[in-house]
């Protein structure tokens, strides 16, 4: 509201009055998610709050998983699969650091501490003005950027962990923020920790701490720490083959980021070392043991001036593959295996235009150089092409294409959240994954703002996909081998998606259909296509936040999926003391559809202007569907056993306390 002066000229005269205040509305668009284009989405980290929680947590992966393309996961799984690629087809980073195996709770719920974080971008296909290597999508969590005027931070206490986020400020220039989660499962979820009749003895947890730095006007300097560490412990009373086993796997993450802009543009620099490693021991009958971790030293830089952009990726992998140790002795056939160390550099450059009003490209190309350092080297360019037709009446249209390598492999015998996954870097044996992708987007905004419709269609071809021809028992074999056990193919994904958000007002969220197939091509299954693991044809979403009054607000989310196609055993048997194992056709079976239901509730007891204290109330699966999650085997009494299996238990309430100042 303000007053101004009007002029109006009478018989060549000025005249000055004083209108009355005027005053300009406005309508806020409150939705928490936000689409630059129509193949990446970021979401606020704030409206995680008004979501369901699991055991009291709120988990990135898990709530990106509710946006079209990006498939629907059961329990025990944190991937990733968007436009039907693999997990590891992804990059998960924070800050374009990359982070693997990004899961705390067997897969439950994901490593990130959302609270640590400002926003949360998705994108569904990496190009090369991403400057990364991955043939999938990239999920990137956000830090923040700016200096509070005085300290601030958030604490949530539930039944199996409690977390907290503290941002402190040094002057106008400086803040420090620290997040620390610790779990206590076992205290009071010890009956449902039973898996095969045994007892899971499990604990978590994790830190973030990030100073940032403002120096001048220009510059600024983020320095990120992480790390976390998962330990389980699962004793079978019944003697039995795996009786007493125990692992432990975890991350850490370190980068320092420094970001300078000018006049017309900025320069980013990042220099960072991330690892994950993992230690997991099998005893009973046999001990063995299947230790494996990776560890990368990376620098990136890119420059934006203008419409033009360019940058620059060097790393060094240093892995160890999966290595079975049998009864203390390394087996036979891994004798040859040793520590991989590769370097994958990178150099692009992307331009934007525009030409005849309405019409906007971008055109980008990424140089590729890798290198084992012994006796392979590939060079690649992946070329990126975007071309859009947009106005305020038609909306968006948007076509692209892309053509992307990816250098690091992960395979393993099962994909249930257990540190059994392994990476691998791309050789002579094993080339490297490259796929093409084209697709076709459509986002517009209707009734006045209020709503945004988008769709989004899609087809990728993908090459040199290889996959774990094996399951847990086959490590007893004295023969096996993990050259033998890798097999290799091709693969093709296409499908369509579509989506209404709703933008403004008291309810907000969105609903959300997808439709598709991912196929793949093995000769060992007899050189015909076949679903992949993960396949998911149709799927539906709801997510709905409503803010009742000042203090009150209620979230839902809903989640309907096809099954995912399993390979059933037909026969388990010994020969020469060995363990003998016959499929039958492979992922000729499915699991039934999955469908689960999430309500939250949050009460602020204490609501003032700086300060709130609340409570939140969440039901995991509030119809008590037994859902199937996972073929594969099973130990009891007798031995073993292949079946189906569902989560530990049919409903999941939860309670939790959090405070904000």
């Amino acid at each position: 509201m303000f007053s101004v002066q009007a002029y109006c000229i009478e018989k060549d005269s000025v005249l000055s009055k004083s209108l009355e205040d005027i005053v300009i509305v406005s309508e806020k668009i409150s939705s928490p998610v936000k689409n630059s284009d129509t193949k990446t989405i970021k979401l606020d980290m704030e409206f995680m709050h008004s979501l369901p929680k699991i055991f009291g947590n709120s988990d990135p992966l898990h709530y990106t998983q509710m946006f079209p393309g990006i498939q629907t996961n059961a329990e025990y799984d944190a991937g990733l699969h968007i436009q039907g690629c693999e997990n590891s087809h992804n990059l998960i980073s924070i800050e374009g650091v990359p982070v693997y195996n990004a899961a705390h709770l067997l897969g439950f719920f994901s490593t990130f501490n959302p609270s640590h974080f400002s926003s949360m971008s998705i994108t569904k296909s990496a190009t090369a003005s991403d400057g990364y290597s991955r043939i999938g999508g990239i999920m990137n969590m956000e830090l923040h950027d700016k200096v509070p005027e005085k300290t601030n931070g958030e604490i949530s206490a539930g039944l199996i962990s409690t977390q907290g986020t503290i941002h402190i400020p040094f002057g106008q220039k400086a803040v420090l923020s620290t997040s620390l989660r610790v779990s206590y499962l076992n205290m009071l979820y010890s009956s449902l920790l039973k898996i095969n009749e045994g007892d899971l003895k499990y604990s978590f947890g994790d830190i973030n701490l990030t100073y940032l730095q403002k120096i001048g006007e220009r510059h600024t300097l983020h320095i990120d720490f992480y790390s976390g560490i998962d330990n389980a412990k699962l004793h079978i009373p019944t003697k039995n083959i795996f009786s007493d086993n125990r692992t432990s796997w975890g991350n850490i993450l370190g980068a320092i980021h420094w970001n300078y802009k000018f006049s017309e543009g900025n320069l980013k620099q990042s220099l960072y070392f991330t690892g994950y490693r993992n230690k997991l021991t099998l005893n009973g009958n046999y001990k063995i043991g299947l230790p494996s971790e990776i560890y990368d030293i990376g620098y990136r830089s890119k420059v934006l001036f203008k419409n033009l952009e360019a940058g620059i990726s060097v790393i060094s992998h240093n892995i160890t593959p999966q290595a079975p140790i049998y009864n203390n002795i390394a087996i036979a056939s891994y004798d040859h295996i040793q520590k991989q160390h590769t370097i994958e550099s990178s150099i692009y450059a992307a331009y934007k235009g525009k030409f005849l009003k309405n019409f906007h490209y971008d055109i980008s190309l990424k140089g590729d150089l890798y290198s084992n350092l012994k006796n392979y080297t590939h060079t690649a360019l992946n070329p990126h092409a975007m071309l859009a037709y947009e106005t305020c009446k038609t909306g968006r249209i948007e076509f692209n294409y892309t053509l992307q390598h990816q250098y690091l492999l992960n395979c393993g015998f099962t994909t249930l959240g257990m540190p059994v996954e392994f990476w691998i870097s791309a050789d002579a044996d094993n080339k490297p994954q490259h796929a093409h992708n084209f697709s076709l987007g459509y986002r517009r905004e209707i009734f006045k703002g209020k709503y945004e419709i988008s769709f989004e269609a899609y087809y990728k071809m993908l090459y040199n996909q290889i996959e774990y021809n094996g399951n847990p028992l086959d490590i007893l074999n004295k023969y096996y081998s993990l050259k033998n056990i890798i097999i290799k193919g091709n693969g093709y994904n296409y499908g369509a998606n579509i989506m209404l958000n709703k933008l403004t007002g008291k309810l907000t969220g969105w609903i959300s259909y997808s439709y598709g197939r991912a196929l793949r091509k093995f000769d060992i299954y007899g050189n015909k296509w076949f679903p992949a693991n993960h396949e998911r044809i149709h799927e539906l979403n709801i997510v709905a936040a409503y803010k009742i009054g000042k203090r009150f607000d209620i979230g839902g989310t809903f989640a309907y999926a096809s099954g995912t196609p399993f390979t059933a055993v037909k026969y388990v048997y010994l020969m020469n003391n060995n363990i003998i194992t016959e499929y039958g056709e492979h992922n000729s079976n499915r699991l039934k559809d999955y469908i689960r239901l999430d309500i939250s509730a949050n009460y602020d007891i204490i609501k003032k202007e700086n300060k709130t204290a609340g409570v939140n109330i969440s039901i995991y699966n509030a119809l008590c569907r037994k859902n199937e999650i996972y073929y594969g085997l099973k130990l009891n009494n007798n031995g073993f056993s292949f079946s189906s299996s569902s989560f530990l238990t049919n409903i999941l309430p939860s309670i939790s306390f959090y405070y904000k100042f």
